[in-house]
């Protein structure tokens, strides 16, 4: 496969993980570009947010995601505001299938809860709150950005995984 799979949706959807596991099922490269911000500014993103703030950040994002332009053969996960920049899923569909992992409210909170990561975005005391409101701002231009929608509820990783697969050799 020379296309890129890429893949957005909202933080704790589960792109990272499923990400991974793809690329290795496809024999694929895979590039986390919030580990790629990371590695190169030697500092966390939730230090970057603190620092500097979500506009700063959003540059980095941009930045990052035009050294990946020119890439093959990648499955990337993207940090969950890719999508608040149009540019960027112009560049990542350039040479690339967008596949969005949708998730319910319950979902997510249920995985951020879990999750070993910080997340700038909520860290007060009613994140779960600020959960719904982000995602319902976002979800028409998640889905907008995507070429394929794949919900990953209740789903195990195997199963999003084959069904990723199935759905690309069917567009092969």
């Amino acid at each position: 496969m020379e296309q890129n799979i890429i893949l957005i949706g909202f933080m704790g959807s589960g792109k990272t993980t499923n990400g991974r596991r793809l690329a290795r099922k496809l024999n694929m490269d895979f590039i986390d570009t919030d580990s790629l911000i990371e590695e190169k500014n030697k500092i966390s993103i939730e230090e970057i947010f603190k620092r500097y703030g979500e506009k700063y950040f959003r540059k980095l994002e941009n930045e990052t995601i035009l050294s990946l332009s020119n890439c093959k053969n990648k499955v990337i996960s993207t940090g969950g505001g890719i999508i608040l920049n149009n540019r960027n899923i112009d560049i990542l569909k350039e040479n690339g299938i967008v596949i969005l992992l949708e998730s319910s409210v319950d979902n997510i909170c249920n995985n951020l809860k879990n999750s070993y990561k910080k997340r700038p975005l909520i860290q007060k005391k009613n994140w779960k709150e600020d959960v719904r409101i982000l995602m319902k701002e976002r979800k028409e231009i998640y889905e907008n950005s995507a070429d394929i929608i794949v919900n990953v509820d209740g789903k195990k990783h195997n199963q999003i995984v084959n069904e990723i697969c199935c759905i690309i050799k069917e567009r092969a």
